[in-house]
């Protein structure tokens, strides 16, 4: 992936002929990551996919591509882009809180898309 497409934090993703749908998103290897089970809910496991990142504010497209999402589990995340996904989560005040609800969110629909 471009540098450029791991500064910025929401991909749009389309399905053939539906509509783009919002999601946080972390850079996984050669692959973006996201949550499953919110915005991406009705997509299907292996449906091709349109993904497109713009600046911020709506600016110009940084990067567009197309690729197949494939539903992943956690273990096959690596704990830097699971951790960038959660960035804005807040997981609990102590180590025990933060531990328990790390595991709760290690649970979620996950899915990959790779160009």
């Amino acid at each position: 992936m471009p540098s450029a497409f791991t500064s910025h934090h929401t991909a749009w993703i389309s399905a053939d002929r539906g509509r783009s749908r919002a999601v946080r998103y972390a850079v996984d290897g050669d692959r973006i990551v996201c949550f499953g089970d919110t915005a991406l809910n009705d997509l299907p496991n292996g449906t091709r996919v349109r993904v497109a990142v713009y600046e911020i504010a709506g600016g110009h497209a940084l990067m567009e591509f197309s690729g197949i999402a494939h539903d992943i589990t956690a273990d096959d995340v690596g704990a830097n882009a699971l951790l960038e996904l959660l960035d804005h989560v807040a997981l609990g005040r102590t180590t025990e809180e933060f531990t328990t609800s790390l595991e709760q969110q290690r649970t979620r629909r996950l899915v990959g898309i790779a160009p």
